[in-house]
């Protein structure tokens, strides 16, 4: 895929959404072997929980949204808990990078952009589904794995 026109945040996304598809997909068949019933939510949940992503979202992005939410973590209103926490999750990553290695905000949030991994795919339930079987429509997969309720 193509990405030169996509922004940092675009091309973050399909790589995450690339990543939670292909751990689905790896669980899935692991668990089938093994015989679990419901099996898709068995998957989704393990793959949701255990998988660690870098942070969907780009260096201009996280550079408007941090500042603020370091100064006072309650001064963003998300949709979503899912992005809220991501948010928080990136947040505690940046601070502690700042107070050990004295760094602004801006190398503090590249380090963390560039070099950590979330803690998990912070996505609800969901949009995890619609994410693989979106990413599987687009790899021509006719396994069974995007076939969710």
């Amino acid at each position: 895929m193509n990405y030169s026109n996509k922004s940092e945040s675009a091309q973050r996304r399909d790589m995450r959404d690339r990543q939670l598809t292909e751990l689905y997909c790896e669980i899935y068949d692991k668990l089938r072997k093994r015989r679990v019933k419901n099996l898709r939510q068995v998957a989704l949940n393990i793959a949701l929980a255990t998988g660690t992503p870098p942070y969907h979202v780009g260096f201009d992005r996280a550079y408007v949204v941090v500042p603020k939410l370091l100064e006072r973590a309650d001064s963003i209103a998300f949709k979503s808990t899912a992005t809220r926490d991501m948010w928080l999750d990136m947040i505690r990553k940046v601070r502690y990078i700042m107070e050990q290695d004295r760094m602004s905000i801006a190398q503090a949030l590249t380090i963390v952009l560039e070099q950590c991994r979330a803690s998990r795919f912070f996505l609800a339930e969901q949009h995890a589904w619609v994410i693989i079987k979106h990413t599987l429509s687009r790899m021509n997969c006719r396994a069974p794995y995007g076939r969710a309720a």
